[in-house]
């Protein structure tokens, strides 16, 4: 895995709101490897979704860079591929194998049918190819995230990009699709960068965890994570996270 496939340098972020300049981050650094699954943890306020946004490009920063594969990030691109939480991000005229389809000839001269089949496919990855005729209204929650993860793959996107997707979602449905984000994971070995503020979900998701601090976000602490070598020191790594964490008084979704 490349050490500097993701690099983000003292990075500090401002938006205005209401007339008032408002610093979301104050000079964050970390890097993401290429394969690697990294969560930024943090509370709400604490600009863990401002940084996922100035990744996909969409807010410029007020001092510091964010590089990919070299290369400075300065406006939105394919390459890096966005997951929302809101379930509305498809395409509602348009069923769940026309919507992959679109993002598809959206982004590559491929023939209608060529893309169809690589569309099926992606379909099976995400275990949804009996519902590839189903418009986003007739699908479930986790369904359409489901449809939109694929989507990301089928952009062939470097990054992808999660914005607390399960947060809407039952614990049962969360739970399932945490499992097949894993497996998907493992089949694809894409790049993630993950927002949350659930610590159970950091450390089940995460090969790596940047713990922020309240607002504006600070690097707290960063952890690497094997949830298989984990075993019983789960339940020790989870309180070390939420005692680094209300030391810093947060309230937390444990």
């Amino acid at each position: 895995m490349s050490e500097q496939f993701l690099e983000v340098k003292n990075l500090t972020l401002q938006y205005k709101t209401n007339g008032f300049l408002v610093t979301a981050t104050h000079d964050i650094t970390f890097s993401v490897k290429e394969g690697e699954r990294l969560i930024l943890l943090g509370p709400s306020g604490c600009g863990k979704s401002t940084i996922l946004k100035a990744i996909g490009g969409f807010i410029k920063p007020a001092r510091g860079s964010i590089v990919l594969n070299g290369k400075e990030i300065k406006k939105p691109s394919f390459e890096r591929g966005f997951v929302f939480q809101e379930f509305d991000q498809l395409l509602p005229w348009k069923s769940a194998l026309e919507n992959i389809v679109f993002a598809i000839r959206s982004t590559r001269k491929i023939s209608k049918n060529e893309a169809q089949n690589e569309a099926v496919k992606l379909l099976k990855k995400v275990n949804l190819q009996k519902f590839a005729d189903s418009y986003p209204h007739e699908l479930s929650g986790g369904m359409k995230q489901r449809v939109a993860i694929a989507r990301c793959l089928a952009l062939k996107s470097k990054v992808i990009l999660m914005d607390e997707p399960f947060a809407s979602l039952d614990a049962l449905t969360r739970q399932k699709m945490q499992e097949e984000l894993l497996e998907l994971w493992a089949d694809t070995r894409f790049t993630l960068v993950f927002v949350t503020h659930s610590i159970d979900e950091a450390i089940t998701l995460g090969t790596r965890i940047i713990m922020l601090s309240p607002h504006p976000g600070e690097v707290i602490e960063e952890l690497e994570v094997d949830l298989a070598a984990l075993g019983t020191e789960f339940a020790a790594l989870k309180e070390h996270i939420s005692d680094t964490l209300f030391k810093n008084r947060l309230d937390y979704v444990i």
